[in-house]
């Protein structure tokens, strides 16, 4: 299960085209792609976009520019929530349940 699975909207799972949008944002980032997916919202409580959660791994230091695949993964990484069933190492966030 692809990390891009385990974000959520308010309305449960992201639909297809929002995760294939995130999907080929990771893939080749570029600013046309990136102006249509950082408003996602990929956590639903707390909300959290992915350009929050781009911010918050980033920092301001790059706040301009089109953020590289790695910081993508660490972003989505950073907004999904820890489930019950799994121990805290396979997955990262900071919001937990």
């Amino acid at each position: 299960m692809t990390i891009i699975e385990y974000c959520r909207d308010p309305y449960g799972e992201l639909s297809k085209l929002r995760k294939t949008l995130l999907q080929q944002l990771l893939d080749d980032p570029d600013q046309c792609l990136w102006e249509r997916a950082r408003g996602l919202i990929i956590r639903d409580i707390p909300i959290v976009t992915l350009e929050m959660a781009v911010q918050s791994v980033r920092g301001n230091s790059d706040a301009g520019q089109v953020p590289d695949p790695f910081t993508l993964y660490r972003a989505l990484r950073f907004a999904v929530d820890y489930e019950a069933s799994e121990p805290a190492s396979l997955r990262g966030g900071i919001c937990r349940k």
